[in-house]
């Protein structure tokens, strides 16, 4: 089979695996009665979180220009911006090409190296991983009352208790196995091959605390997951009967939803769906208001990409055209 066969197999595979899911959390519920759940939602709160989702793809792009600037690469702010909500709308549509679609798109703009490009996207994943970690420490730390509350309503049965234990023991369990097997692995045949790809990681890590913009770049990282949070705070307040819910169990949710657009289903459609349900019935904050908070929040996440990453589109081609008319004529791009 050749990789484009094997591209359009994986892609078929997951495609399919989200579809089920997506069956498998609205099986049973009438599309009518969905929509009718679905227009209550206050539209205010609603397009608060189409700008909060665009804000974050715009700090994102000044935040690749600031770690690309002690590089000695100064691309145009806009061919950066553009480039990462090209990078959300090739994700939608083809799971995990947007890392190399943004960073094509910025090399055609702005003459950088792809391989520069991609060093720098690969550093931005490991500072998203980390932010990811510490909101889910303050979510642990933060609703540990609302936990307690939880489980004195009964709302945690033992069954939903179980998973959560088995899930913190089996994390604790998998940490402990790597921190005390690290220098078996690392002196393995996989071992050595990954080594240098963690070097990399970890020299891209130490870079980010060298620029003279540091706290420009820690800024922007911070508001970026702010935004994150915003998006789904403000359409739980959109939302009839969700309005009083504590922030922390938000957060919770957000982590759920973040977790399940990790699977790599086109726009995380099904697995999106599927752990924000989960969280709502682990929560106790109901299942069907669950499934209407998630249809909202992924279809206004996804129009939002859409119509930001077809700007994106034509924003990059526009640019490559002028780029190419003006090197016909032996001219310079400004």
């Amino acid at each position: 089979m050749n990789k484009k066969l094997k591209n359009i197999a994986t892609y078929i595979i997951f495609l399919g695996i989200g579809l089920f899911l997506f069956y498998r959390v609205y099986k049973g519920v009438d599309p009518k009665e969905m929509w009718a759940e679905m227009q209550k939602a206050n539209l205010w709160y609603i397009g608060a979180s189409f700008v909060m989702g665009y804000l974050a793809i715009v700090s994102r792009g000044i935040r690749w220009k600031l770690l690309l600037q002690p590089m000695g690469y100064n691309p145009n702010i806009w061919n950066s911006i553009h480039s990462v909500a090209f990078a959300y709308f090739s994700n939608t549509f083809v799971p995990r090409s947007g890392e190399l679609a943004r960073c094509g798109a910025l090399n055609q703009t702005d003459d950088i190296p792809v391989d520069k490009l991609f060093g720098t996207v690969i550093t931005e994943r490991v500072i998203d991983f980390i932010m990811l970690f510490i909101f889910m420490a303050i979510a642990l730390f933060g609703s540990s009352a609302a936990f307690l509350n939880l489980m004195d309503e009964a709302s945690l049965d033992a069954s939903k208790m179980k998973w959560i234990w088995i899930g913190g023991i089996m994390a604790v369990v998998g940490f402990s196995a790597l921190i005390m097997l690290r220098k078996r692995l690392m002196s393995s045949a996989l071992g050595q091959k990954i080594r240098p790809f963690l070097l990399g990681i970890r020299e891209g890590l130490i870079s980010v605390f060298k620029m003279k913009r540091k706290w420009a770049f820690i800024g922007h990282t911070v508001f970026i997951w702010l935004m994150y949070y915003g998006m789904s705070y403000v359409v739980f307040q959109g939302i009839p009967g969700l309005e009083d819910t504590p922030p922390m169990l938000i957060l919770i949710v957000m982590i759920a939803g973040g977790l399940g657009m990790i699977f790599p289903s086109p726009g995380g459609i099904g697995s999106y769906h599927g752990a924000t349900e989960f969280a709502f019935d682990i929560l106790g904050l109901g299942l069907e208001i669950g499934k209407v908070y998630a249809a909202i929040v992924w279809f206004t996440q996804a129009a939002m990409i859409i119509i930001t990453g077809a700007i994106g589109l034509a924003w990059i081609t526009i640019v490559k055209v002028k780029k190419r008319n003006l090197s016909a004529h032996g001219k310079k791009p400004d």
